[in-house]
């Protein structure tokens, strides 16, 4: 059983402006620009099947009031509808692989992080072609006030077969 942990970073825009519940944390306003966050889960022993077992998001700024977060997973590129701090809404459903939420968050001197496993306490298990992408989106559960220009990285944990 191989371990690996694919990671992807943005940057949202530069503003401090609150979300609501269901808004989308992108890197951009404007649909159009929106780039969702792309894994590569590696080798995964040639199999192409994998467990995702837990999720970390580490954000630079420190404020972890509300920061409740959801993770959704595609095994397709998604086209996103609206842009940062608009409703979450995409396509892709038949390419949807799953969500995980982070109820909160754990504030460090030089940011935020936390952990996260599938919604309902179960593992997502996940079978894909060798060496394809695929990709991610953050949404926000509460009432969040982000810090301007905050940078978010997403840390999956895979196991390589189940």
């Amino acid at each position: 059983m191989q371990l690996t942990n694919p990671s992807a970073t943005f940057t949202r825009p530069a503003d401090t402006t609150q979300y609501t519940a269901g808004d989308l944390i992108a890197n951009s306003t404007t649909a159009g620009s929106v780039v969702p966050m792309a894994f590569d889960p590696g080798n995964t022993a040639g199999t192409g099947q994998f467990r995702l077992t837990r999720v970390r998001i580490i954000k630079s700024g420190t404020s972890v009031t509300a920061a409740n977060l959801r993770l959704h997973l595609y095994e397709n590129l998604p086209v996103v509808a609206n842009g940062d701090n608009g409703a979450w809404s995409t396509d892709n459903a038949a390419h949807w692989l799953g969500n995980i939420d982070m109820a909160s968050m754990l504030a460090f001197t030089d940011g935020a992080a936390g952990t996260a496993s599938a919604v309902a306490g179960s593992e997502l298990l996940i079978k894909m072609y060798q060496g394809k992408t695929f990709y991610g989106l953050l949404a926000n559960l509460s009432t969040y006030t982000p810090a301007s220009a905050e940078v978010f990285t997403v840390i999956l944990e895979l196991l390589d077969s189940y």
